[in-house]
């Protein structure tokens, strides 16, 4: 990364300097800074590397990771449409201490930044609950396509409740940015890189998103690390997935992030400094108008980031530890007779 303030032409000029080729350049203007994207030979990779180290123009560099979207459905071979689905079949064993919370708030003002793959937003129970869907993969940036994780991820948190089709979502009145920053090669995987993340988390903390839901791990990523404590600064609660590699690091161990992993326990559980919620066979909304049932920390921190939602459109002014402690306390009152 370079300073914003460097010249227009500094990626020509280090790609020349250094025998490079310069592939993409964009503002990360969060860290008031610029990202450049280069490709060199790859058995001098790791000798070019240590050549920019040394180049004073630059303030940051790193080679580039690959981040995964953390769970896909229960059987990804499986298409299997569900004719007249109802919130009990959807919160299965969540229903008790999740119903009493959804009565009090639908997350009315709150501005909350899926990062994922894209979504459908012509499913019957996302039209209009989507303010803004743009693309950061490439290509025109408002052509998202309908792609499961994302599209599953987005109705449990925002599908339509009352139209008699469907699921509820656990925030159906957020203001909800679907940003695609995560494609999928194949029906059950999803890949995200450093450069789409970030151009992603900096229009997120751009539009001062008050949750960003992040269900998806990867390695540890300095420059996406900076963007998501930036993020966490300006005021925003950040969700991670905590996904089953313990190499696969980013965002859940960043300090401030909510980490979230799969539980088949009824409610959320703190154990350490991850928050346990379950994410097992969870129905929610997938492309082509269907509903499938879908299982891990992705579809866990969806549900936790959902839930926040309508405790930060009651409680505005919740930080990050407060709603862990809410959780666990709605689930406990809710648990007791």
């Amino acid at each position: 990364m370079v300073a914003a303030s460097s010249p227009r032409d500094i990626g020509a000029e280090l790609a020349r300097d250094h025998d490079l080729i310069l592939v993409a350049e964009w503002p990360l203007e969060a860290l008031q800074q610029r990202g450049l994207e280069f490709l060199a030979v790859p058995d001098k990779v790791h000798e070019r590397l240590a050549a920019l180290a040394a180049d004073p123009r630059l303030e940051d560099i790193q080679l580039p990771r690959t981040h995964h979207v953390s769970g896909m459905p229960a059987s990804a071979a499986a298409e299997r449409p569900i004719e007249d689905p109802y919130f009990d079949l959807q919160m299965r064993t969540q229903r008790r201490w999740v119903e009493p919370i959804l009565r009090r708030g639908g997350g009315r003002g709150v501005r909350m930044a899926i990062i994922d793959t894209g979504v459908d937003t012509q499913h019957p129970d996302l039209v209009g609950q989507i303010t803004e869907a743009s693309n950061f993969v490439g290509g025109d940036p408002a052509m998202v396509p309908a792609e499961f994780h994302g599209t599953a991820v987005t109705g449990l948190v925002a599908a339509r409740p009352g139209n008699g089709i469907g699921i509820h979502g656990l925030a159906p009145e957020a203001e909800i940015f679907a940003l695609r920053a995560c494609w999928e090669p194949t029906y059950a995987y999803g890949l995200c890189s450093t450069k789409t993340l970030a151009q992603a988390l900096d229009y997120a903390i751009e539009i001062r998103a008050r949750i960003i839901n992040l269900s998806l791990a990867g390695p540890d990523d300095r420059v996406l690390s900076r963007l998501v404590d930036r993020a966490i600064e300006l005021g925003g609660v950040v969700f991670g997935a905590v996904g089953d590699d313990p190499g696969q690091t980013f965002p859940a161990s960043i300090p401030g992030v909510i980490a979230v992993r799969q539980t088949i326990v009824e409610g959320p559980q703190m154990d350490g400094a991850v928050l346990s919620v379950a994410g097992l066979q969870m129905l929610s909304t997938v492309p082509d108008g269907r509903y499938d049932f879908v299982s891990g920390p992705s579809f866990a921190t969806a549900h936790a980031s959902g839930v926040a939602a309508v405790m930060l459109d009651i409680e505005p002014h919740l930080r990050a530890p407060d709603l862990v402690d809410w959780l666990q306390r709605a689930h406990h009152n809710a648990a007791t007779p």
